[in-house]
């Protein structure tokens, strides 16, 4: 897959400039994969990234049966929400680190080497990714109605905290996108490439599909 540059030259623009250009420049992908029989719901998801020198950038929509939105601590059991996740191997390896979100931007972000314990982030490193809602940014319990929401995210290259990413024109990585919801009413969890294991887990760098930066 390959990765655009937008907004060149912009330090920290408005999220709204990057979901505008994001919906202008970038086509979206669609995550289908519903990986194991035991959960079988598919929410409709799509994901736009995009970059510039600055930032990575994410725009994720998703239309679904049910909303939950109860983590509030950085670092926390994000997944158990309704949460979108964005893995990313630099050297395209068995290290990655895991973004995960709520749809109230309730942040997870660590490092990780396959079998080996995570390194999270600080919360000082947390507080730099940006973020912007459509539900906002305050939780609530789960609401079993459909809803669809969506969610921009700006993360600074300077937050992968083990890597020195720059440049980038030219650079192979190898990622995955997901949607999860671990302690919803009915819970689900989908993502952009196939994965072969017998319980769900996206902490398999080995399935995880390539991203060319343009």
């Amino acid at each position: 897959m390959k990765v655009f540059e937008i907004l060149p030259g912009f330090t920290n623009p408005p999220l709204e400039l990057v979901s505008e250009a994001i919906d202008l420049e970038i086509e979206a992908l669609q995550l289908e994969e519903v990986n194991w029989k035991g959960f079988p719901y598919k929410p409709h998801v799509s994901v736009q990234i995009a970059y510039n020198e600055n930032e990575l950038f994410l725009r994720y929509k998703v239309n679904e049966q049910a909303v939950k939105a109860e983590i509030t601590e950085s670092n926390g059991p994000v997944w158990t929400d309704s949460c979108v996740e964005f893995f990313l191997s630099p050297e395209g390896n068995d290290e990655y680190y895991n973004l995960e979100m709520t749809c109230i931007g309730t942040t997870l972000f660590g490092f990780r080497k396959k079998g080996e314990p995570a390194i999270h982030a600080t919360k000082e490193q947390i507080s730099t990714i940006r973020r912007i809602s459509s539900l906002g940014d305050l939780p609530f319990s789960e609401e079993k109605m459909e809803t669809h929401w969506n969610m921009t995210i700006a993360i600074p290259w300077e937050v992968f905290f083990n890597h020195d990413i720059k440049p980038l024109q030219g650079k192979k990585m190898r990622g995955n996108f997901y949607k999860c919801g671990d302690e919803m009413t009915v819970p689900h969890f989908v993502a952009w490439t196939r994965i072969k294991t017998d319980k769900p887990s996206f902490h398999v760098p080995e399935y995880f599909g390539g991203l060319e930066f343009e």
